[in-house]
């Protein structure tokens, strides 16, 4: 990776993180900053994966619980999953979930006991003329083992 482009995007996660740890929710902001950013006719994704109790299937190195977040090189995706392998749940990640749906769904709210083993949402963001349809889906990953959280953004 080019210098210059390291740079720009440490300076990028820096702002961003500090804008967002200045709201209640820094997850909040960083998703309501990475949904915005796509265009239209664009497509972004990020899957923040998570193993309680082993590692990820393929690994030789044994482990008790193991993540690992996937951006696919769009900036204001890293900043997501820099902030998720940080603080995102791992014991119960569908709180991951249950978070980014609250974020992103104005009003949406979930019981104290509520655990999320498997879901799908889908809902718009923005307005009728600008925004993304917006898909959460928390399900088992039979590849990779464990769970996915996959947050999806189709820019209109």
């Amino acid at each position: 990776m080019k210098p210059l482009l390291v740079l720009t995007l440490l300076a990028m996660t820096t702002l961003w993180q500090a804008e967002a740890m200045a709201s209640p929710d820094p997850l909040c902001g960083l998703l309501r900053r990475f949904v915005a950013s796509v265009g239209p006719r664009e497509t972004r994704s990020i899957e923040f994966h998570t193993s309680w109790g082993q590692n990820f299937k393929g690994s030789s190195t044994p482990a008790f619980l193991a993540k690992r977040c996937v951006s696919h090189d769009y900036g204001p995706a890293d900043v997501v999953c820099v902030h998720l392998m940080s603080y995102g749940m791992i014991e119960f990640s569908g709180n991951n979930a249950e978070q980014a749906l609250a974020c992103l769904s104005e009003g949406t709210q979930f019981g104290l006991h509520v655990q999320l083993a498997r879901a799908e949402f889908s809902f718009p963001y923005g307005t009728d003329e600008r925004g993304t349809n917006i898909t959460i889906k928390y399900d088992e990953d039979r590849d990779m083992g464990g769970m996915v959280l996959t947050i999806t953004a189709d820019g209109y």
